[in-house]
């Protein structure tokens, strides 16, 4: 993993120096601690932080070719570069290190853009052509590595995090009223969009190319799931599919520095530890984080995979306390994030960090195989979407509205009028049951004509031919995933300079699991029906058995015992973000009600106590390393 970044001056002005790159790499120096490079050539600069994963000697970048054409600066790892390395001798291009880097710069300058489909892996990186004076770029096919850019009249700017596209001068970095908007209904902010209105990020599956001052990106690979699936017998299915995963981790296993695993004692994640137990020369390092309230460790299951697979394990359990990590965990997303699972996140990458420099997860497989308990109960259907959508949207719903917030029933009255029949509950997110009191009528004029769910609408619109559980995937595929799980991973892990690696997201596997019947997904009210028939005889009994859980953290509790004052201080303190935008009475009876234990309001205190504190820290000013 490393941290890139660049300037293209569109006036075509020389960049003076690389101080401006240098500064943009301090700010990512997490990223990249093992060194750093730059390149300065006319109108353009690149800059690269270092985190050395392969060819730790030779690898360092930018990277030039021989005669100097094309200079690239990546972050990532395409691991089916030695293949590719292969082929492109063959066509007479010769190497002069180990690394995939250099596999890259060959196969855009034999393939051009048409070499994107051929990388199988997780990159965010950017070409500068010289005789043709353009910038090519491309993020890889889920958004796992992250690519921002800014662009005014006078420059073009990209980093892998935005607070390196904040320390240039003169950038300009309003909030976006839509973005806020956004991240009070997913607790993220959807791609392309960023917290600020200049800045945006390069989609997943997406190319940019920068030429004569002209931006225009483009979609180089979309899944899709076919609306009638031909019959295989079942011996061969497996068999196909136990040749695609098995490659997927080995793939992720070549490494030139120590590597473990996030064990959770989940299905995905031991799948993915006892595959890599099975590669694997000496006992796998596997990690796990646990809670001390009920419901929410999972450490018992981790130690039976552990003891199954025989790996050295080490756990960590996680307290109230922790939010003392939040302004570092805030500095790292650099946007509003929240999900509270990054808690949990960034201590089990913590822990990891002191062991390892690369680790394996399980994370995607719920995406892939079909694994989240709201596709069966979409596919079971609710009797609520038997209620004419008229009665639904004339009077339930402006019912809701009218009630007080505080009044019995007027939650899952605004649910029940927002209900999407195929979809029950995507629509609603987490704020819009009381964005209606929530928003100030100043704020409130800042969105007129704004869609917030603007991300499932386009999703499912385009999908309506399809069954329900291919469409619910979709939507996470396209939106849950890339927008909030690799988010959460990639800044975590990068934030205590590890790479982490996601075999289950290996491309062919989505492709080989989306050309199947549904039925192999989701059956007999049963998930993840083609992992599980694989996995027999490799995990044990009690593996199949275990229910599923989440892996966030117990914020209920915490907000009405331990960090309830803490809560409050953050959000209602004078000055904060929350008094200009948002109702005092409405923002109170949100602590009230949840105090008194009259609903659990924790994720909403939560997206604002992250709301809040983002804004502490960059809403004012430039931010400035932790």
């Amino acid at each position: 993993m490393c941290g890139i970044a660049g300037i293209v001056n569109l006036d075509g002005k020389p960049v003076q120096d690389d101080l401006e790159l240098r500064a943009m790499g301090a700010v990512q120096v997490h990223r990249g601690p093992d060194g750093e490079g730059y390149h300065v050539s006319g109108n353009v600069g690149l800059g690269h932080r270092r985190l050395s994963i392969i060819d730790l000697a030779t690898g360092g970048q930018p990277m030039s070719t021989e005669d100097g054409a094309f200079t690239v600066t990546f972050n990532g790892e395409i691991y089916n570069f030695l293949e590719l390395r292969v082929e492109l001798e063959r066509k007479g291009h010769r190497f002069r290190t180990r690394s995939d880097t250099e596999v890259l710069l060959a196969s855009y300058r034999e393939w051009g853009d048409g070499c994107l489909p051929r990388f199988n892996g997780m990159f965010a990186f950017a070409i500068w052509d010289a005789k043709n004076q353009r910038l090519f770029a491309a993020r890889d096919r889920f958004g796992k590595k992250p690519f921002f850019y800014y662009m005014d009249g006078e420059r073009f700017l990209f980093a892998s995090e935005m607070k390196a596209i904040l320390a240039c001068k003169g950038v300009r970095h309003d909030l976006d009223p839509f973005a806020l908007d956004e991240y009070l209904t997913y607790s993220n902010v959807p791609a392309p969009r960023t917290i600020y209105r200049q800045i945006r990020k390069l989609e997943p599956a997406h190319s940019l190319l920068l030429e004569n001052g002209k931006l225009t990106t483009r979609r180089y690979w979309e899944i899709v799931f076919p609306r009638e699936t031909p019959h295989r017998p079942e011996t061969e299915i497996l068999e196909e599919f136990g040749s695609i995963l098995n490659d997927a981790v080995r793939l992720r296993m070549i490494s030139d520095v120590p590597l473990g695993a996030f064990l959770s004692g989940g299905l995905d994640s031991s799948a993915v530890v006892g595959l890599m137990a099975k590669l694997a020369d000496a006992p796998v390092k596997t990690f796990t984080i646990g809670f001390e309230e009920q419901g929410y460790s999972e450490v018992e299951d981790a130690r039976r995979i552990a003891r199954h697979f025989g790996t050295n394990h080490e756990e960590f359990t996680v307290r109230p306390s922790a939010t003392d990590i939040l302004p570092d965990v805030v500095w790292h997303f650099d946007e509003p994030f929240g999900d509270s699972s990054a808690i949990p996140t960034y201590y089990v990458s913590k822990m990891a960090a002191q062991r390892v420099k690369v680790v394996l997860s399980g994370d995607g497989g719920d995406e892939v195989f079909g694994g989240y308990r709201r596709y069966l109960e979409a596919l079971e259907g609710t009797r609520w979407s038997l209620i004419p959508e008229a009665v639904r949207r004339r009077l339930l719903l402006p019912l809701a509205r009218r009630s007080p917030m505080g009044a019995p029933a007027r939650n899952f009255l605004y649910f029940l009028g927002n209900l999407e029949p195929l979809a029950p509950g995507y629509r609603n997110g987490i704020f819009p049951y009381i964005k209606d009191r929530l928003y100030n009528e100043n704020f409130r004029r800042n969105l007129e004509g704004h869609n917030p769910f603007r991300v499932t609408d386009e999703v499912l619109t385009r999908s309506r031919d399809l069954d329900i559980v291919s469409r619910l995937q979709l939507l996470d595929i396209n939106n849950y995933l890339p927008n909030d799980i690799l988010v959460k991973v990639d800044r975590m892990s990068m934030a205590h300079s590890i790479e982490l690696r996601s075999p289950l997201l290996d491309f062919r596997l989505l492709e080989f699991v989306a050309g199947l019947p549904p039925e192999m997904r989701i059956a007999g009210g049963v998930t993840k029906v083609l992992l599980r028939k694989y996995l027999k005889g490799l995990l044990p009994t009690e593996s199949f058995r275990k229910p599923k859980q989440g892996f966030g953290i117990p914020k209920d509790s915490w907000f009405r015992e331990e960090l309830a004052s803490y809560s409050r201080e953050v959000v209602l303190s004078g000055g904060s973000l929350s008094r200009e935008i948002f109702r005092q009475d409405t923002l109170q009876g949100i602590f009230d009600g949840h105090r008194k234990g009259k609903r659990d309001y924790s994720e909403w205190i939560w997206c604002l106590v992250i709301l809040e504190l983002w804004h502490r820290r960059f809403g004012r000013h430039v931010p400035v390393p932790a």
